[in-house]
């Protein structure tokens, strides 16, 4: 074989060909499922979209609650409601999660992305958690504040002393001979 030969199985045009599009495509959760219609306005496909559309506007959500959340936080922050998946593919909750023939699929893969966005938004409050740092006295335990009381009143008392103990000092250094003489007696 010669260089040519090898540049030309080198070429894009030739990797391109080997690639199989079956096979490039890896296997994800938005990946379209097997249960699933080809028909693009067949109810299955549009409740599926509608997931798919809820679940991303959820995850941004999410992201921007910027807050820890308390049992006062909506659950409509992190979690898809039928009703929404109804209003958005314009039919009753009802005939899309229980009725039809695909309801039972449906159903399993609205509750995986509600899992999923539920674990989403549990990662996102420990982060939220772990940027919050507590402060101050109430964050702390009564045994280390008493310790805390003590050490600081321990402090007060050797610098009073200290401070006692300069002034005299000072005191006796600043007074005339004749004092110090008799103080000294």
């Amino acid at each position: 074989m010669s260089d040519r030969d090898l540049d030309e199985l080198m070429s894009d045009e030739f990797l391109n060909s080997l690639e199989d599009p079956e096979h490039s495509k890896e296997p994800g959760k938005d990946a379209i499922p097997i249960w699933l219609s080809n028909d693009k306005a067949h109810t299955t496909r549009k409740a599926w979209e509608a997931i798919l559309a809820l679940k991303a506007e959820k995850e941004v959500s999410i992201k921007s609650l910027g807050k820890v959340a308390d049992n006062k936080t909506a659950k409509s922050i992190y979690q898809i409601k039928k009703s929404e998946v109804s209003k958005v593919v314009g039919i009753s909750a009802q005939s899309i999660f229980n009725a039809s023939s695909f309801s039972r699929h449906l159903l399993r893969f609205f509750n995986d992305v509600n899992s999923d966005l539920l674990d989403t938004h549990k990662t996102e409050q420990k982060k939220q958690l772990s940027r919050i740092r507590k402060k101050g006295v109430r964050s702390k335990k009564k045994g280390e504040l008493v310790e805390d009381v003590q050490d600081l009143r321990d402090r007060v008392r050797k610098l009073e002393c200290f401070n006692v103990r300069e002034t005299l000092n000072l005191l006796l250094s600043q007074l005339p001979l004749d004092l110090q003489r008799q103080l000294k007696k």
